[in-house]
């Protein structure tokens, strides 16, 4: 078919070395309005060429991946090689493994296009077999195949390869007859009603079998010409009311073929009725909140999934079938039919995506899943949801549920987390599971460091703390979660050095997930989980998950020296596993390094012990009585260890750029009273370029073990750093916990500190290490040397000593002053705030909140375990400024995870909430803010779970600057006083 538009204009796709020629339309300097609409109507509704895609193979990620195949293939080598005989000097490799069989297809997804007779492939290839052949792969939206649960398809192939090592272009066209011709096939494998309507071409193919053992293929410059968009002749069709068979040149419905807008879901034969589960089966599905990221981009990063807050509309669609990405998103609110061709690669639609799947809005998601059951069949998807609470109910109505792990900020322990998601499971009744993960910093505490950093001066920030997110993930994996959902609400694409650092750890996490995936997936695992102590100290240095598959056990550990988004390997310790008496004697290898290496166990009087040398921040050890598993151990770590290796070492190479400058600048502004740790800096240098070396020259797992070791020393400067900070806020003051372990600074809310922005934070120092009723005497600044003064200001709330008697549920002086007070759950307990007069840790009085079950069992966690709030009487400000709040409090009896008294305001919102629990004695508690102008602030209070808690001495304080006269005068006579 002739093509009658010249395709001139090119525009790169976020693919590297991947460029489309878009469609231009013949200008005219003299056109009537007709001219151009008959012009439009012609480009629209004819079989013409809009777009070619010309692809050279030379950049990474390779394009190539292996589909179907009857041999037993897998890829065991792929990249990219220079060839003097290919077309632009760079091609893309691929090296095969097979066994007898015929068939090995290599796939190129594309979007989807018509599969019209001037739609051309062809393709430069090189290899040592003959027969290799290239084609199109056709898929039918409404035809599901019961193996695969996904749309049915088929194969078109057109020349073959003959001239053995030499490069030869392939090709194929004219593909309407062939399609023809096996659309009845495929009526006589499906039966004659099935629906082959609004085909669709997918994905270049290849059959690559060369026979039994390795071969390689070289493919290079890759050329695709008239391709027309399907959602083109869908939107089309449904503007003009034409069918999209007949717009798209396919054959007539069949007369006996079902409609879903004629037949009910129940008269559907079986292979049109929408199958499968909201995750894949047999792996850990990952999936990124999605913010308009390239889907292409968003997978070269490891994911599978994008979670939308949008309904789908055609151009994501087609966008998520190019690059083999599924899709959770809300549905529409009425099914569009030109979108149901396209509709493969939804997984699952979200329900309650606007409004909190709490104990309030039952009714309300319970209607509207009620709706997207009645959805026509093409439409029907796996139904999931995020629940916060009233987890039976809610999961009665879903298909999968999505647990959002804890926030970071609250420093909750592994083994603290894994027994309050336990809970949480246990109540869902066996329903596939995702674990929600914060993929970036605290977003409340990112707005305030910008707003901070915005006033002073200070440079944007460019490092994401990613340690907390990896552990958190490693936790998560200790569970064997179905999928892993990563939630951001900014987007990983915005091109600055801050997105692309968290770009980058996102791909490392990943990279990890996805190596250890076939050993979670489906695994048992132990429901308690083990605490590995410092033999000589007896401090918890790790927290151990295990999770057996067959003959192997995974034991995944995390750093229990963990706060917020920071976290320490081990802090240098050397540890030690005992093993249980049914594993002694099998094999154990270490996984740390994306690679299988053997460990030799030691043994004593008390049983087997593996030794760890210099832990990592996350350990991983497979134990198994099979010899083999470690050769499918390290083939599944091999296919990661590559890019892992390259982000370890850049986020390292960063991370210590970051720490030395923030020590440095800290040491001069005189904010820190200690030196800096040039020693350790020193060595992750070293460390550090070392591992450049074996990236540059390809060793993998060494470069990961060195990486590793400097990155454990630059955390650990990191540490030093934010304690030196922060530990001048609270003097005199050291924080236990239940665990014995000192945690200095832990009470104290600092934005820049809580995202790790140290540079910003050491501008803003002179606030948080300036005392109440006292002037700044750190940092001197101009303002001071003209002779102002800066300090925090008078007490700006009323009633915070809580000097009355009384309860405030009362009409008495505290309720007149503004304080209110609210409740949750009456059935389950009895919540009581009240002042007394007896304890309080100055004055006459203090505020006591009492929450106490009705029954045996006790209160679950989080936000479900909320009973009681209080808030303050409002703080308005005019202007813009820093505010401090403070408040001592005690707290007893919180004996579950994630329980306790969480205090934050209403400008942080819970986000920057600081939860204090098991804290019996009188322990301070400091909130920094950064507000706007006409801002109004209270201070809020909520009892998490069953117990007591004790504050007093509530304070709001914003940082003044005013003139002091008094500096600026001196006497005329000296003799005078």
């Amino acid at each position: 078919m002739p093509l009658r538009i010249h395709l001139v204009d090119f525009a790169d796709m976020a693919v590297p070395g991947r460029k489309t020629v878009q469609p231009m339309l013949t200008r005219c300097p003299r056109v009537r309005l007709g001219l151009l609409a008959f012009a439009l109507a012609t480009f629209l509704f004819s079989d013409v060429a809009q777009g070619q895609l010309i692809d050279p193979l030379d950049a990474f990620p390779p394009r190539w991946s292996l589909d179907e195949n009857d041999c037993d293939a897998r890829i065991t080598e792929q990249g990219h090689a220079n060839d003097a005989g290919a077309e632009g000097g760079r091609c893309e490799t691929v090296t095969m493994l097979m066994s007898h069989g015929t068939k090995a297809v290599l796939v190129y997804p594309i979007e989807p296009v018509r599969p019209i007779d001037a739609l051309t492939a062809s393709i430069s290839v090189k290899g040592l077999s003959r027969g290799i052949r290239i084609g199109f792969r056709v898929r039918f939206p409404y035809l599901i195949d019961p193996e695969t649960k996904r749309p049915a398809s088929l194969l078109v192939y057109g020349s073959s390869y003959e001239h053995i090592g030499e490069f030869q272009r392939l090709g194929i066209s004219d593909i309407e007859g062939d399609l023809k011709l096996k659309r009845v096939a495929l009526r006589n494998q499906f039966g004659a009603r099935s629906d082959v309507s609004s085909p669709y071409v997918d994905a270049v193919v290849m059959n690559a079998y060369g026979g039994p053992g390795n071969h390689t293929v070289r493919l290079d410059l890759l050329k695709i010409d008239a391709m027309v968009p399907l959602i083109d002749d869908l939107a089309a069709a449904h503007a003009s009311g034409r069918s999209a068979e007949a717009l798209t040149g396919t054959t007539t419905r069949d007369p006996n073929a079902y409609d879903s807008r004629r037949q009910t879901i129940g008269s559907l034969p079986a292979q049109a009725r929408a199958v499968g589960a909201a995750f894949p089966v047999g792996r850990v599905t990952r999936i990124l909140q999605h913010n308009g990221e390239p889907l292409a981009w968003v997978r070269s990063l490891g994911f599978d999934s994008i979670w939308m807050s949008q309904p789908p509309n055609a151009s994501i669609l087609s966008e998520a079938i190019a690059a083999r990405m599924k899709i959770y998103a809300p549905a529409p609110s009425s099914p569009d039919d030109s979108l149901a061709p396209l509709l493969e690669p939804v997984a699952g639609w979200i329900v309650g995506g606007d409004r909190p799947m709490d104990s309030t809005n039952e009714l309300d998601h319970a209607e509207d899943v009620r709706r997207l059951r009645q959805m026509p069949t093409r439409w029907q998807r796996p139904l999931v949801g995020c629940p916060v609470e009233s987890f039976r109910e809610y999961a009665a109505m879903l298909d999968a549920v999505v647990l959002d792990a804890p926030p970071r900020i609250r420093s909750l322990s592994s083994a603290a987390t894994k027994s309050f998601r336990r809970e949480q499971t246990i109540r869902m009744s066996g329903k596939p599971m995702a674990i929600g993960i914060s993929g970036m910093a605290n977003h409340v505490a990112s707005l305030q460091t910008d707003a901070i950093a915005a006033r002073i001066g200070t440079p944007s920030r460019e490092g994401f703390q990613w340690h907390g997110m990896w552990r958190q993930v490693a936790d998560a994996l200790g569970d064997a979660p179905n999928a892993i959902l990563i939630r951001s609400s900014v987007p990983l694409s915005g091109g600055t050095p801050l997105q692309q650092n968290r770009a980058m750890s996102l791909s490392f996490v990943n990279r990890f997930a996805a190596a250890l995936e076939q050993w979670v997936s489906g695994a048992t695992i132990d429901p308690q989980g083990e605490l590995i102590h410092d033999l000589e100290t007896d401090r918890p240095l790790y927290f151990a998950h295990r999770a057996t598959t067959g003959s192997t056990t995974l034991i995944i550990m995390t750093s229990a020296m963990g706060r917020g988004d920071a976290a320490i390997a081990g802090d240098g310790k050397s540890i030690g596993i005992r093993l249980p008496p049914s594993d002694e004697g099998k094999l154990i290898w270490r996984l740390t390094h994306f690679s299988a290496e053997r460990v030799t166990p030691q043994t004593d009087l008390g049983g087997t012990i593996v030794p760890i040398v210099s832990p990592d921040v996350v350990e991983v050890i497979a134990i198994s009585d099979d010899i083999s598993e470690a050769g499918k151990i390290a083939n599944a770590a091999k296919r990661f260890a590559r890019q892992a290796a390259m982000d370890r070492w850049q986020l390292t190479s960063e991370a210590i750029q970051r720490s030395e400058l923030s020590w440095n600048q800290a040491v001069a502004a005189r904010v820190v009273s200690r030196s800096a740790p040039n020693d350790l800096l020193q060595v992750a240098k070293a460390s550090l370029e070392s591992a450049e070396q074996l990236v540059r020259s390809g060793q993998s797992e060494s470069s990961l073990r060195m990486s590793r070791r400097a990155d454990a020393w630059c955390a650990k400067c990191n540490w030093m750093l934010q304690d030196a900070l922060l530990e001048d806020v609270h003097p005199n003051t050291t924080f236990m916990t239940a665990s014995s372990e000192p945690s200095p600074g832990r009470f104290v809310s600092s934005p820049p500190a809580i995202v790790g922005d140290f540079e910003t934070q050491v501008a803003w120092s002179p606030l948080l290490k300036t005392p109440v009723n006292e002037l700044a005497t750190f940092a001197p600044s101009v303002v001071n040397q003209l002779g102002l003064r800066s300090r925090w200001g008078v007490n700006r709330i009323s009633g915070g000593d809580f000097e009355s008697q009384g309860s405030i549920s009362r009409a008495d002086a505290l309720e007149r002053e503004g304080w209110t007070l609210g409740r949750r759950h009456a059935k389950w307990a009895e919540a009581e705030a009240a002042l007394i007069h007896r304890g309080a840790f100055s004055g006459n009085g203090a505020l006591r909140l009492r929450v106490t079950p009705h029954g045996g069992d006790p209160l679950p966690g989080g936000y479900e375990g909320t009973c009681l709030m209080v808030r303050s009487p409002a703080v308005r400000m005019q202007t813009e400024g820093v505010v401090r709040i403070d408040a001592v409090v005690r707290t007893l009896g919180f004996a579950n995870p994630h329980q306790g008294l969480l205090i934050y305001d209403s400008v942080g919102t819970q986000e920057m909430g600081v939860l204090v629990s098991d804290q019996p004695q009188w322990t301070p508690v400091t909130l920094f803010r950064q507000l706007g102008p006409d801002s109004t602030l209270h201070v809020m209070m909520e009892v998490i779970g069953g117990g007591e808690a004790i504050i007093d001495n509530i304070q709001v304080r914003t940082w003044e600057t005013t003139a002091n006269p008094t500096a600026l005068l001196r006497p005329i006579d000296p003799t005078l006083p």
